[in-house]
């Protein structure tokens, strides 16, 4: 007699734990969809950001060169960009251009030669943190030599699906590419 509602508990408790497992699971996809998200805008500000550079004159690639000049992509931090973000950027470019994201400036630039140029003709373009919210101000610099380095502040906003500058670049100075190699 009393086994039968000892066997009912644990049937309960069984189904309660399913159920409860289910939830979890729902709410740790929910998390990740919010992380992807934020991946993606992210990715969308940035790619912004490139095709505005590449866009200008004084920073286009030369287009009777046979190969692209790289264009190297430095966090402006605080932190890395996330890897994710990095992949979304180069396969939106590739084949047209040559990004390459650093974790060294060495990486980037020739400093055996005077003013520290850009490797292979490129530009090293630093990039802001992204806001996971709000509105999005991405800080940007531009650097080709110790002494060619400009800064923009970029201003973005999503209209539908698309990602787009919201007003044209403010030339601010140069924070994060200046200074020490």
């Amino acid at each position: 007699m009393w086994n039968y509602p000892g066997r009912m508990f644990r049937r309960a408790s069984l189904g309660r734990a399913v159920v409860a497992i289910l939830l979890c699971g729902v709410g740790l996809v929910g998390c990740g969809d919010d992380d992807r998200s934020s991946d993606d805008r992210a990715a969308d500000a940035y790619i912004v950001v490139v095709e505005w550079v590449l866009a200008e004159p004084g920073y286009a690639p030369d287009p009777a060169l046979d190969e692209m000049s790289p264009v190297f992509v430095e966090s402006l931090g605080p932190g890395e960009i996330d890897l994710d973000v990095q992949v979304e950027i180069v396969r939106h470019f590739e084949p047209v251009v040559d990004i390459r994201f650093i974790d060294t400036r060495a990486e980037a630039l020739d400093e055996s030669e005077v003013g520290a140029p850009v490797r292979d003709g490129g530009l090293l373009l630093g990039l802001g943190p992204v806001p996971a919210e709000g509105p999005i101000d991405i800080r940007g610099e531009v650097y080709q030599t110790s002494d060619r380095v400009v800064g923009y502040r970029f201003r973005v906003a999503k209209r539908g699906q698309t990602m787009v500058l919201i007003e044209p670049p403010q030339r601010v100075e140069p924070e994060g590419l200046v200074g020490e190699l």
